[in-house]
């Protein structure tokens, strides 16, 4: 009985130590290997102005088996939390580490100064990791100081020690440049003088856009410029008169860009003010809208380029002397503007204007160039502030502009010429004429002067070397 017992005992224990045998062999073969994961707010607390959208970066760490994260958030304050590039991140060995971002626009009616703080969730099968960040409403009025006065600063005012904080800097190149979805308005900040505010969208082939500028406070002459992915300038505006096409308004200085997308891929937009000033009171709105599929025609830009180009802006304006005829402009591109300057004597008696009638087809129009009504404004030597200006010549039979202009001080003065309606092609043609009239001079002006025979007419030539022998 004992010798029974004996053998039992030590059967069972030769089948323990197997299964603990093949248990080891196992567990050797596979080891458990630990899953950890931790999500990292890199850019919080960040300022996001009332009506706008601010950008949080995020990077999650997984040392464990790769899994798929799919990312929520708990959003507190009526903002809107938005994953750009998708709301799943795949990570673990062997990418451990990986980088995403959170648009979280913040309501018009968010009251400034508030601190909104959210949760985002990373989760998996098996893992769940949470963050919090803060997003502070902007727009609070600072404690009245002798530095911190908005309307002290202005393109000749130092911006020393004003905070220019619009919720979407730094945005001043193409590599900070913040994302603005298609119809979507967003309030920007041009602070400090010469600032740019740069922004990016995805564009699809065929499709019409618009970005426009549909408010600026008083001070500002915005302008804007479209570039492709490699940052190659596409389209330029500076001032849009045709908001309402049944009453266009020469004196709108707000800036609009209506294209075709050429190809797929992004798109660069650039706004900064035509003169380069800046301050915290500088601000706008903006908005990109999809005008989908329409007959918007596509313009090619090089067609569109004078002797005179670049000429868009004021700091950019071509010289023109005392009875000379600058030859051949293009209103070209839809939007164009031309801008001269000119160096004026107080007292003394000027006329500049645009003459259409060499390009005419008399059979259609007279006097007047197919598609051509000019817009000529006279600005003082800042080129901002407005002098005079002039739709078509007064008593004629011509589209065409004039101005007469007698100075109370020396200086340069600008002249900006635009097309009524902002129409612009390559086919819109007009030669500028400045006359210095002498003392008593009863005829001078636009019927003073002969359409073949132009008053000391001066071509500009192109810049750069020119080849030998031509």
């Amino acid at each position: 009985m004992k010798q029974s017992l004996h053998i039992r005992n030590v059967s069972i224990a030769a089948l323990l130590t197997l299964v603990l045998f093949i248990g080891a062999q196992f567990w050797s073969a596979t080891p458990v290997q630990a899953q950890t994961a931790n999500l990292q707010v890199l850019n919080s607390p960040q300022i996001v102005m009332p009506g706008t959208t601010g950008r949080f970066n995020f990077n999650l760490n997984n040392t464990g088996v790769q899994q798929t994260f799919t990312l929520t958030t708990a959003t507190s304050g009526g903002v809107i939390a938005t994953f750009p590039t998708g709301n799943q991140v795949v990570v673990g060995v062997p990418i451990t580490d990986v980088a995403f971002n959170v648009d979280v626009f913040v309501p018009a009616t968010a009251v400034p100064g508030t601190q909104l703080v959210q949760t985002i969730n990373a989760a998996s099968g098996t893992l769940i990791v949470s963050t919090f960040f803060t997003v502070t409403v902007g727009g609070a009025t600072p404690t009245p100081s002798a530095t911190l006065t908005p309307t002290a600063v202005s393109s000749t005012t130092p911006t020393k020690g004003v905070v220019c904080v619009d919720g979407f800097e730094p945005d001043n190149n193409p590599a900070s440049s913040k994302v603005i979805d298609v119809n979507t308005v967003q309030q920007h900040t041009i602070c400090p003088v010469d600032d740019e505010d740069w922004l990016i969208f995805g564009g699809v082939a065929g499709k019409v856009y618009t970005i426009d500028v549909s408010r600026q406070d008083p001070g500002i002459d915005l302008t804007l410029e479209l570039f492709d992915a490699n940052l190659t300038s596409i389209a330029f505006n500076d001032d849009f008169y045709n908001r309402v096409p049944t009453n266009p308004n020469p004196g709108d200085t707000k800036p609009r860009i209506t294209i075709r997308i050429p190809a797929d891929g992004v798109y660069y937009v650039k706004v900064r003010d035509a003169a380069g000033r800046g301050g915290v009171n500088y601000i706008y709105d903006i908005a990109l809208i999809d005008e989908s599929y329409g007959p918007t025609p596509t313009m090619v830009r090089a067609i569109c380029q004078d002797l005179f180009e670049p000429d868009g802006l004021p700091e950019q304006a071509r010289l023109i002397t005392s009875n000379e005829m600058h030859e051949s402009h293009r209103l070209c591109p839809e939007g164009d503007a031309d801008w001269v300057m000119f160096f004026a004597k107080a007292s003394k008696r000027y006329i500049i204007f645009t003459d259409t009638r060499r390009y005419a087809s008399p059979s259609v129009n007279g006097e007047t160039q197919a598609g051509a009504d000019t817009v000529m404004i006279l600005t003082d030597r800042d080129g901002v502030s407005v002098i005079d200006m002039n739709d078509d010549i007064a008593g004629g039979s011509s589209l065409d502009s004039q101005i007469e202009f007698v100075p109370e001080v020396d200086g340069f003065y600008f002249v900006q010429v635009k097309n009524v309606g902002d129409i612009g092609n390559q086919f819109i043609r007009y030669d500028l004429t400045l006359v210095l009239c002498t003392p008593g001079q009863t005829n001078c002006g636009r019927g003073n002067v002969n359409t073949t025979q132009p008053v000391n007419p001066i071509t500009p030539l192109p810049t750069g070397t020119p080849d030998d022998g031509v």
